[in-house]
């Protein structure tokens, strides 16, 4: 039984050993696995931002970098996703669209290139301004505008004008239009996009101010100077700076001729905050009182639906109020409109 029980041991030593050794020569076989890189297929081989690439070949271990071509954009990825016969690893979110190569690089430096069409369609995070008047000009900002071909008004065949475009901005010059407002179509070599964004065309809105108070209109504020401002403006050639006198000041903009608000659904208007944030008490007409937060030294764009005073029975505009809770400050103010 003794020489039973150190035969077992010594057994199981040797299978052990064994295994250490098949192991490691699997391990050393998949970390030689890189001499003579080899790509057989790229699945799937067009993608947008976040898909799962495939790649599948022969002598793929040990890659150290992915770089898309267009851009030189990395593709981060996992090492346990990378064997002697597959790597595995997403398309990046900023990579640029269009026909172009991903650049694979092993940790002998031996490169590998496989072609991809990456799908990146403009995408519009932000639009600034949001109104606009024949000839002026609009900054996107967002991702995928390198490309872009042409911007288009939505639903016409009217084209704005491209001033600039790179990866994360486009700068368009804006077309003369009958449209009281629009989204832009904007087309890239991946295909075109709407904007979220809708564009409200000045010249086809009333404006109870644009770049001087509209001549139907008069001041009749309190504690309240108001004057042009051209140093610092949405659009045009000026603001309205409103310096506030006195607590609870309000600007009153009168109407000589009213207008009737039925051909229009919203009222909308740029305010630039003073040093600290204000509260602002507006309304038609001294009706249905609106409570505005007004961020401090920052221009913000409001859009009002007009049926909170149509529904209050405010058929005609008469009076524009702006009044200041507390303490005065000044501001300013920029495109006060109706929009159909």
């Amino acid at each position: 039984m003794k020489s039973i029980f150190l035969t077992i041991p010594r057994t199981i030593l040797l299978l052990a050993v064994s295994a250490l050794v098949m192991v490691s020569c699997d391990k050393d076989a998949e970390s030689d696995a890189h001499a003579n890189p080899k790509a057989d297929k790229l699945d799937p081989g067009i993608g947008s931002g976040g898909t799962v690439l495939t790649l599948t070949g022969s002598d793929l271990a040990q890659m150290r970098s992915i770089i898309f071509d267009k851009g030189n954009i990395p593709a981060p990825f996992n090492p346990t996703f990378n064997t002697a016969s597959a790597i595995i690893f997403r398309v990046p979110d900023t990579a640029s669209g269009g026909d172009q190569n991903i650049i694979l690089t092993n940790v002998d430096g031996k490169r590998l290139s496989v072609p991809i069409n990456v799908v990146a369609v403009p995408i519009a995070s932000s639009v600034f301004p949001v109104d606009f008047s024949e000839g002026s000009t609009i900054t996107l900002t967002g991702r995928n505008f390198e490309t872009t071909a042409k911007v288009v008004l939505s639903g016409t065949t009217t084209e704005a004008t491209i001033v600039s475009k790179s990866l994360k901005q486009l700068v368009i010059t804006m077309p003369a239009t009958t449209l009281p407002t629009t989204k832009l179509d904007i087309t890239n070599v991946s295909g075109t996009m709407t904007t979220t964004q809708v564009l409200t065309n000045i010249d086809q809105a009333y404006a109870v101010f644009k770049d001087a108070l509209h001549a139907d209109w008069e001041d009749w504020s309190w504690s309240l100077t108001n004057s042009p401002y051209t140093s610092d403006k949405i659009s045009g050639t000026a603001s309205l700076q409103a310096a506030y006198g006195g607590a609870w000041g309000g600007m009153q903009l009168h109407a000589k001729v009213k207008a009737a608000l039925a051909p229009y659904k919203y009222v909308t208007f740029w305010i630039k905050g003073a040093d600290v944030e204000k509260k602002m008490k507006f309304n038609f007409n001294w009706t249905n009182d609106q409570t505005l937060t007004i961020p401090p030294n920052v221009w913000t764009y409001y859009k009002i639906d007009l049926g909170i005073f149509k529904n209050a029975g405010v058929a005609e505009l008469e009076t524009f109020v702006m009044q200041i809770h507390d303490d005065p400050k000044t501001l300013y103010f920029d495109n006060i409109l109706l929009v159909k």
